[in-house]
């Protein structure tokens, strides 16, 4: 069986661990740049190793039969670039959002991705939107090869939406400018007064806790708003479950940082929530507006609030956009066909069918 070298950011549940440990047909190493990366003991075994500590590239590969890289940020496949030149081994670079942008990056960055398109074999964008950044940027298109990050269907069955009596919109993601919770907030303070049992919990922990606490107090938002942050991951699908909208107010931030497709609107889709986002990035790779939910200008309060008062207003369409939702996770953003997916991009790379 092939083995793969997988070197991502940190060891922890977030952080695609089925694209590395679960591979059809593939041995992994989980490879991390030193041990303060280990952040989650229980994945913990011995195919974690740690970058930091190979001094021989070459005799690293030979000793583990390694076949084959595989970068899961743009910032790592540099990083593997020196391991290539020794080994000649093919690199394969996954790109998730901000490493297809120039925001919070490195003054040389760019260049070094330049050397990264030359260089590297293959790249994976996560969505159409970022493939077409890096194309622009200089990366062949022969080399660019779309996988979408999937979702486990059986940790998020589908439950359908709640036809009667609560309004709970939920919006889940890292408290950060991109995932455009402040412009939720705005948009949620418009309708208050027409929707007075609606709340609004956003859920997430990051550097914008204190201003989104802020915010929730200058909006005057009072109960009907809950913040809940470093809630662990095995209970999203729990507190998922409890919405009656899921809302992922997705914007451009201002240094430039971009989305991907948020993992959350597929998890949503897959339940059967109904689902409120924005033109942004990807997001329109997955839902078209007004079938699988509703897509709204990104960063615009007003249209914002004006989709959150339809949805509120027109609970017999969610049926429709859940089930159309659901089937489309299930054709195409299903995790055990991405991980085929990605199988067979490895396959093209190494010779196989």
């Amino acid at each position: 069986m092939p083995k793969v070298i997988h070197l991502n950011l940190r060891v922890d549940p977030t952080q695609y661990i089925p694209q590395i440990r679960e591979v059809p047909g593939y041995d992994y190493i989980h490879l991390v740049r030193q041990p303060k990366y280990m952040v989650n003991l229980p994945l913990l075994n011995e195919k974690v190793h740690y970058l930091s500590e190979i001094f021989s590239p070459q005799e690293y590969v030979k000793k583990n039969k390694v076949s084959l890289m595989h970068a899961h940020h743009a910032q790592l496949g540099l990083l593997l670039l020196p391991f290539k030149e020794e080994t000649s081994l093919p690199l394969v670079t996954s790109i998730r959002g901000r490493d297809a942008t120039l925001a919070n990056q490195p003054v040389d960055y760019l260049e070094g991705m330049k050397m990264l398109f030359e260089q590297g074999d293959r790249f994976f964008p996560v969505c159409q939107y970022l493939a077409h950044r890096i194309n622009l940027w200089g990366c062949p298109a022969d080399k660019i090869r779309v996988l979408y990050g999937g979702v486990d269907l059986n940790l998020f069955p589908y439950k359908g939406p709640n036809l009667q009596g609560s309004q709970n919109i939920v919006s889940i993601g890292r408290l950060v400018e991109k995932k455009g919770h402040h412009v939720l907030m705005q948009a949620f303070e418009k309708i208050k007064s027409k929707f007075p049992e609606a709340t609004l919990t956003i859920i997430g922990g990051g550097e914008l806790e204190g201003y989104i606490k802020s915010l929730a107090t200058q909006l005057n938002l009072g109960p009907s708003f809950r913040l809940l942050n470093r809630v662990p991951k095995d209970q999203i699908p729990e507190l998922m479950g409890q919405a009656d909208i899921f809302c992922a107010p997705s914007i451009t931030a201002s240094n430039g940082d971009v989305e991907g497709i948020p993992n959350t609107i597929k998890e949503a889709m897959a339940t059967g929530i109904p689902v409120l986002s924005t033109n942004h990035a990807g997001i329109p790779e997955i839902i078209t507006n007004n079938k699988d939910g509703i897509l709204v200008r990104e960063n615009d309060v007003d249209h914002l609030a004006e989709a959150l008062e339809f949805m509120l207003l027109n609970r017999h369409l969610w049926e429709g956009y859940a089930i159309s939702a659901r089937q489309n996770v299930e054709q195409n953003f299903d995790q055990n066909k991405q991980l085929l997916l990605q199988a067979k991009y490895y396959d093209e790379l190494l010779g196989g069918s």
